[in-house]
């Protein structure tokens, strides 16, 4: 068969041309407090993140000296995202304030409002997960596949470096634990479960 670059512009322009990397919206909300919530302004200076991987881990069966490989549980990796600083450190302190409100104070001390991950049947602070969506945009900024981590909490708050010879705008990283993901097309998430 032959290959013409022809036929492959026209099947791209067909599926509406090739999906861009930078044609995303990040969002993060930590739905217990407004005070760890990303409003829309903070959620722009997400620079960076990643549509979220799924594995199946492979289980060994061993069966007439061989070792057969079964399907076995589905694993979910960190989900890390890049921040842009902005002077007044706004989406940070929110971060921080969030990993607070888990493990309690720098110092170790815990209170009814730091460190107390209760359930919200309970009369104190409900325990401190979040969610957060990706929407993979088109090129008109159409929003084409969602994809929601469920149960999110920070785990790891990256520094960030200084130096004097640089003239760069700061950005650090966060990563991100979840129990699972949700994808769908469009604006849902629904219609497809990974769980």
């Amino acid at each position: 068969m032959a290959f013409t670059v022809s036929n492959f512009k026209s099947n791209l322009a067909a599926a509406g041309g090739g999906a861009r990397p930078a044609l995303f919206s990040i969002d993060i909300d930590s739905s217990f407090t407004t005070a760890t919530t990303f409003s829309p302004t903070d959620n722009i200076l997400v620079k960076a993140a990643a549509i979220p991987a799924s594995t199946i881990a492979p289980l060994a069966v061993n069966y007439g000296g061989r070792a057969y490989k079964w399907t076995g549980f589905r694993t979910f990796d960190n989900w890390t995202t890049t921040v842009i600083n902005d002077e007044t450190f706004f989406a940070r302190q929110k971060i921080m304030e969030w990993m607070r409100l888990i493990s309690g104070y720098m110092t170790g001390e815990r209170d009814n409002t730091y460190g107390t991950p209760s359930r919200p049947s309970s009369t104190t602070v409900p325990y401190k997960e979040g969610e957060a969506t990706v929407k993979q945009l088109s090129a008109d900024g159409t929003v084409v596949q969602t994809y929601k981590f469920h149960n999110l909490w920070p785990t790891e708050l990256a520094e960030i470096p200084m130096d004097w010879s640089s003239d760069v705008i700061q950005e650090y990283t966060v990563s991100w634990c979840y129990d699972s993901w949700t994808h769908g097309s469009g604006l849902t998430s629904s219609t497809s479960v990974v769980s």
